[in-house]
Order: structure tokens, then sequence, then C-alpha cells
């Protein structure tokens, strides 16, 4: 992991084309914008590794900050799950 002096530049996934390579570098550039070269680089390495595309999106949200980011609040359903006689 990586030490933030920069504060993370912000970008959207919902709306994006959906190719990691895509978003990767678009991360890249808002990175790199910020002068944060380094972690651009590191961030690449860590998708370039991952398994999947939800770890690769997962990565770059550590990086930029987006709606997968931590400091984006989890919205939990209140709803109750109804009750079904055909569930076991």
């Amino acid at each position: 992991m990586f030490e933030i002096d920069h504060p993370k530049p912000s970008m959207q996934l919902l709306g994006q084309d959906g190719n990691i390579f895509s978003i990767l570098g678009q991360a890249s550039r808002l990175l790199k914008a910020s002068g944060q070269d380094a972690q651009a680089k590191e961030m690449a390495e860590r998708v370039y590794a991952s398994q999947s595309y939800e770890e690769a999106l997962h990565i770059i949200s550590e990086y930029v900050e987006t709606e997968l980011s931590s400091s984006h609040s989890v919205q939990k359903t209140t709803k109750k799950k109804e009750k079904n006689v055909y569930e076991r």
C-alpha cells in the first residue's frame, strides 16, 4: 500500500465504457496530473496483477476517489425481505 501526500483525484465509474484498461488509463492520467506519478505506476502494476475485474476496480478506487472508495458510505436497505413459502 502507499502513503498519500496529495488528495485523491475523483472520477466516476458509473457511465464508463467498462473496459478496465480505459478506466485504468483515466485514473492514471488523473494521478499524473496531480503530481502522483509513482502512485499511477504502482496502481497500474497492481491492476495488471489482479485476478478479476472487480479486484482491479477496487485497486483503482484505492488511488482515486470513486463510488467504490472506502470514504463513500455504503447504502443499506431497510426493506425487510419478504417471506416466500417456497423458500428453503
